[in-house]
C-alpha cells in the first residue's frame, strides 16, 4: 500500500512521539529509536489505511486527514486488534491440545502470552516480540507486529478446530507413524493429520488405526500415477472441501486454510511415489 505522506509530514508525529517517549524532556533521541519512532509512526498508518481498504467514505476522509490524525486513529485501531487477538487466544486456549508436542505446547501455552505482556504497540509496533517456532500454513515473512500475530494466532485457533474434532487417540497414532520423535519435532500438527485422512480417501480406506492393506495402496499408487501433479493437486483441493462439508459445517475459511499446504501434499505424493516411501508421508503403517 502506498504511503500518500511525505517524509516532511512525517517527522513532526514523530517529534511529538519522541517528546513522549522522553517524557516530555527533550525531544531528541539516538538515530536508532529515531528510526524505530518512525516506524511505529509508518506502521499505525498503516493500519488505518488497511482498515480502510475498499470502504470509499474513509478512503475519502483519508484524503483530507493530517499525518497526526490518521497515526493516532491508526493507533486506535492497533490497540483494538490486540484486543481481539487477545480474545481469540483465550477462545482457542480453552480446549487447546498439543497432544504431547512440545513446540506447540511452547509456543503457545508457554510462549505466546509473552506477546499481550511484552508488545509495544505506541513506540515500538514492528516487533512482535516472540521467534514463533511452531510452523503454520500460510506465508508470513511479509508481516510483522501485530498484523503476523492476529495471522498467526487464527491459523492455530482454525488448526485447533479442526483437530479438536477428532479423536485424540487417532492424532496421536498419526503423529507416531509419521515420526516415533514427533513429540520432539518441530513440524505442523494439523497438515500430518489431514495428509493422512485425504491417503484414506483416495485409497478407499477407513480412517482408524489400521495400516493400509496391499489392495488401498495398490489403489492410492494408481491414482498418484494417474494424474499430473497439478490434476493431483485439484484432486486434494476438493477433497478437504468434501471433508468440510462433510464434518466442519462447510466451515470454508479452514477449507481455505488447509488447502494451502495441498501444493506442498501433492510434490511430496509424487516423489514418494517414484522413491517407494508413501508411508511415511501418509503418515500410516503398512499392514
Amino acid at each position: 500500500m502506498m504511503m500518500r505522506y511525505s517524509k516532511e509530514e512525517l517527522m513532526p508525529v514523530v517529534a511529538k512521539l519522541a517528546a513522549r517517549y522522553t517524557g516530555n524532556e527533550s525531544t531528541s533521541v539516538t538515530y536508532e529509536k529515531a528510526r524505530q519512532l518512525m516506524g511505529a509512526v509508518i506502521y499505525c498508518i498503516e493500519v488505518y489505511e488497511k482498515a480502510g481498504a475498499g470502504d470509499e467514505g474513509l478512503v475519502a476522509a483519508h484524503s483530507s486527514l493530517s499525518a497526526d490524525t490518521v497515526y493516532r486513529q491508526g493507533y486506535e485501531i492497533l490497540l483494538n486488534k490486540v484486543a481481539e487477538i487477545r480474545q481469540n487466544y483465550n477462545l482457542m486456549m480453552k480446549e487447546f491440545r498439543h497432544y504431547g508436542n512440545r513446540c506447540c505446547y511452547d509456543t503457545f501455552q508457554k510462549g505466546l502470552p509473552g506477546f499481550f505482556l511484552y508488545y509495544d504497540p505506541r513506540f515500538d509496533p514492528v516487533n512482535h516480540i516472540l521467534t514463533l517456532d511452531y510452523p503454520v500454513l500460510v506465508p508470513l515473512e511479509s508481516r510483522c507486529g501485530a498484523d503476523l500475530m492476529e495471522v498467526y494466532v487464527n491459523c492455530a485457533y482454525m488448526e485447533q478446530k479442526f483437530l479438536g474434532k477428532l479423536p485424540e487417540e487417532y492424532i496421536r497414532y498419526v503423529l507416531n507413524a509419521y515420526s516415533g520423535d514427533y513429540e520432539e519435532l518441530i513440524m505442523n500438527l494439523a497438515s500430518i493429520v489431514l495428509r493422512n485422512i485425504i491417503g484414506c480417501r483416495i485409497a478407499g480406506k477407513p480412517i482408524d488405526l489400521i495400516g493400509y492393506s496391499q489392495e488401498e495402496m495398490t489403489r492410492l499408487e494408481n491414482f498418484i500415477s494417474g494424474n499430473t501433479r497439478e490434476d493431483l493437486e485439484e484432486h486434494l483441493k476438493r477433497y478437504v472441501d468434501e471433508l468440510m462439508d462433510f464434518a466442519y459445517e462447510g466451515n470454508k475459511e479452514l477449507g481455505n486454510y488447509l488447502k494451502e499446504d495441498m501444493r506442498n501434499y501433492s510434490f511430496e505424493l509424487k516423489h514418494a511415489r517414484n522413491y517407494h516411501c508413501l508411508q511415511t508421508v501418509l503418515a500410516v503403517e503398512h499392514s
